[in-house]
């Protein structure tokens, strides 16, 4: 389906006296949201103040960790709980973050402080605010209930905000002056004063980009590339996420290096902070590698329904799907590929060995999420390359996508995904053996050994893994390399 692009470049959303408001889809049970909360966005003192009302309780916490990122509990200042006479309840505040009230009450208020992380890659994974713009991620700001996180309900958020400021997210505007969200742990608000907003379809997906700030590239430029990114996945797919989402694009709020970028994916929001380099060569294509990426969460794992620590494939394997992604939109040559085959190679060699893909990602935060990564973009690789190979091109890795899509989205129930993956894996005796020998067990690859019957020739420089096409294809090594992006005229990234 052709790509249609419209730009509204829209600076304000509506304004109502003293307060700036958005509307997500309402649905039919908003009357009876039982979690109702007002931000107050105070840019000067990078906080913002929060009050409202949710099921009574008298145990009061709020997350203290989020991907990696510790003590978030800390910047909980000023709580307080009333009752319904609006008279303040006793509390005690137990550790960061948490507190017990002398009663169970439902009415509180308090604030956050939003100074940004000191680590410039953990501003897309959590909230923050400074005096041009912020990030609202209502997973960090909105207290855990009874051991159960309020963001496993809708609820009813408004916002209020300097005059010049405005609020964007994944949902369509409205001149209602509240915002219905469905999943409070899927919900980003982007606020600042001069964000801008324009608007792409592809094959009946609305997106919206939200930038702010100059970059040596147009915003039209980022749509474009969005909209490439997404044709090329729902190709894979054979379906889009979702009917709307959304791409926010900032830069950090702090110092970082120009060729320096993070990126989270939230529902259908994709948040990116990116450094700023001066060539719109070098940022389009610094851009491109995130946005490949994040773009194939919106599907895997966001429009699963699944659960559990399977991040091994997730995120590993789609670190291996968006490179080949890149081969085929240009954006990423085939040498440059194998090349970063081979980083993964060494830099998962000598760390996951001892422990299976799926143990690993049960561990990922105190033995290393990049190891787990690295290792399972070699898995992804060599488990396409077996697919390609045995069924002479027929299937591939994105036949187990298409499977676990159909199997595992819109209504269908939960499902551990470990289990739901490694099925799709393993639809075949051949392809059983390999989950079994690379996702279930510990193993060490033998990375030449592997890749000989494809036509690839592996060489070890000092400590770095170097990938090249074999001189001598026969006929199927040749079609299988072409299939992945293989080019005659660029033989290797050593000729």
């Amino acid at each position: 389906m052709s790509t249609r692009l419209w730009h509204s470049f829209d600076r304000k959303f509506v304004i109502v006296p003293g307060l700036l408001a958005l509307i997500a889809g309402v649905s039919p049970g908003a009357a009876a949201q039982q979690v109702s909360v007002r931000i107050r966005v105070v840019p000067e003192t990078s906080r913002i103040e929060i009050e409202g009302k949710c099921p009574a309780t008298a145990r009061w916490s709020f997350p203290d960790s989020y991907g990696g990122v510790l003590g978030l509990g800390n910047r909980i200042e000023r709580f307080v709980v009333l009752d319904e006479s609006g008279a303040e309840v006793e509390i005690r505040r137990i550790a960061p973050g948490q507190f017990d009230s002398a009663k169970a009450s439902s009415h509180f208020r308090y604030q956050v402080n939003l100074t940004a992380p000191v680590s410039s890659s953990d501003s897309a994974r959590v909230s923050w605010l400074n005096q041009q713009r912020g990030l609202l991620m209502l997973a960090d700001l909105l207290p855990v209930i009874s051991g159960k996180h309020i963001g496993a309900t809708p609820a009813s958020v408004s916002f209020e905000a300097p005059e010049s400021w405005t609020v964007q997210s994944a949902d369509r505007e409205s001149s209602q002056s509240a915002v219905e969200v469905s999943d409070i742990d899927r919900a980003v608000f982007a606020v600042g004063k001069n964000l801008r907003s324009s608007r792409l379809t592809e094959s009946g997906m609305s997106f919206r980009l939200v930038a702010d700030g100059e970059w040596a590239f147009a915003d039209t430029d980022v749509s474009e590339l969005v909209a490439r990114i997404l044709k090329a996945h729902r190709e894979v797919f054979g379906a889009m996420p979702a009917k709307q989402g959304t791409l926010i694009l900032f830069p950090f709020p702090g110092a970082a290096a120009a060729n320096q970028w993070s990126a989270e994916t939230r529902g259908a929001t994709v948040t990116l902070l990116m450094g700023k380099l001066p060539s719109k060569i070098g940022a389009l294509a610094q851009i491109s590698t995130p946005l490949t990426h994040e773009l194939f969460h919106l599907w895997v794992p966001n429009a699963l329904t699944l659960e559990g620590d399977y991040d091994w494939f997730y995120e590993g394997f789609t670190v291996y799907q968006a490179a080949r992604t890149a081969v085929r939109l240009d954006l990423l040559t085939f040498p440059e590929f194998l090349n970063a085959i081979g980083r993964a190679y060494d830099a998962a060699n000598a760390q996951t060995n001892s422990i299976s893909l799926i143990e690993a990602s049960s561990r990922r935060w105190t033995t290393g999420q990049s190891a787990v990564y690295s290792k399972s973009m070699v898995v992804a690789f060599l488990f396409d390359l077996r697919m390609r190979s045995v069924s002479h091109g027929k299937k591939s890795l994105d036949s187990v996508y298409r499977v676990i899509l159909q199997k595992h989205s819109g209504n269908a129930p939960k499902f551990e995904g470990n289990e739901a993956v490694t099925q799709a894996l393993a639809a075949d005796e051949a392809s059983e053996n390999f989950v079994r020998q690379f996702i279930r067990n510990s193993v060490t690859i033998k990375l030449a050994t592997e890749l000989a019957p494809f036509g690839f020739e592996v060489e070890t420089l000092g400590l770095r893994t170097r990938i090249a096409v074999s001189d001598k294809l026969n006929k199927q090594q040749r079609d299988l390399l072409r299939e992945l992006g293989y080019n005659d005229a660029v033989r290797s990234p050593r000729k």
